[in-house]
């Protein structure tokens, strides 16, 4: 986009030049920014002494670090007024020190206000570095409720964990729903067919299970072949057992 509308106004205000000497001035210009951000990104890293294993999420932050998120996000707030190039990778790096420097609720801002982009490098990276101990767990659910809905989805499927499971399930119960139509039913339920007798869940596996086999266009469907009615049944029995205690 950069390059389009920088091409476009050279090509309004200098109009005696020929077209492809405008495109290589752009192109260089855009390449010579470029280098400028990355040399200033290498300075900052070498002087203070900061190393690959950074890249991981299970570590502190430390002053070096916080000091590198700063000098990144001035980066990229000038990046932002003046529509400069930033290198491949940047918003990664920047989420990464920004998980590891700042309180949660400062990274939510941050990823809220638009500072930190979740990139699916940084955020698959994140759900397999971080153990699943209560702080982890919050910020794991923080930062998948804050993606896009495919994006989201895909992520669920990294974490093996009740709530990502939980949120598996309320994705596939609306996507079968949306279109529902409510048909006339026989009231009676064949409770054989299921492994704890709780009426309204009961009633409402039966229902999800009659939309997916009249249904069948909508299976599979990406990373979710093994999702299904008995799988919403049972992440439902599993919620309902941690919110009781039991």
């Amino acid at each position: 986009q950069m390059v389009s509308e920088l091409k476009d106004h050279f090509l309004r205000h200098l109009q005696g030049v020929e077209k492809k000497k405008i495109e290589q001035m752009v192109l260089d210009y855009i390449s010579k920014l470029l280098d400028l951000i990355c040399h200033i990104l290498e300075t900052s890293w070498r002087k203070h002494n900061l190393h690959s294993c950074i890249l991981h999420f299970n570590s502190r932050g430390s002053a070096a670090e916080f000091a590198v998120f700063h000098i990144m996000t001035r980066i990229l707030e000038a990046t932002k007024s003046l529509f400069l190039p930033l290198p491949p990778g940047f918003h990664t790096l920047h989420t990464i020190l920004g998980v590891h420097c700042l309180p949660l609720h400062n990274l939510l801002h941050c990823i809220d206000s638009g500072v930190l982009l979740l990139t699916e490098t940084a955020v698959v990276r994140l759900m397999k570095d971080l153990d699943n101990t209560e702080k982890n767990e919050k910020l794991k659910f923080s930062i998948i409720l804050r993606l896009p809905p495919l994006i989201g989805q895909k992520i669920c499927r990294l974490w093996d964990h009740p709530m990502s499971s939980n949120i598996i399930s309320r994705n596939h119960v609306t996507r079968l729903l949306q279109n529902y139509k409510k048909q006339p039913r026989n009231s009676m339920i064949d409770k054989s067919s299921f492994s704890v007798e709780f009426l309204p869940l009961n009633y409402f596996i039966e229902i999800l299970t009659d939309i997916e086999s009249s249904n069948q266009a909508l299976y599979p469907f990406e990373g979710h072949d093994n999702v299904d009615a008995e799988f919403v049944e049972e992440a439902a029995l599993k919620h309902t057992t941690m919110l009781l205690g039991l």
